[in-house]
């Protein structure tokens, strides 16, 4: 079984951020830690914002340069 899950390591005890479920309980598991990064933070609440500042053009939007300086 492989499983990728976030967890955060607190008072000497790793806590994940959702349970494994009640079949797991009691097994051994191998753990390999990967520190989370700091830029990965950031580049997520960047699209979060992207994404609640985006609006959908119609299909048949055209941009046109031209008509945009005529004015």
């Amino acid at each position: 079984m492989q499983l990728v899950m976030n967890a955060t390591y607190k008072d000497g005890v790793l806590v994940p951020d959702r349970s494994l479920g009640a079949d797991k309980e009691g097994k051994k598991f191998k753990i390999i830690l990967v520190e989370e990064d700091r830029s990965t933070v950031k580049r997520e609440r960047f699209f979060r914002f992207v994404k609640a500042h985006s609006f959908h053009l119609p299909e048949d939007y055209f941009f046109d340069r031209d008509e945009l300086h005529e004015r």
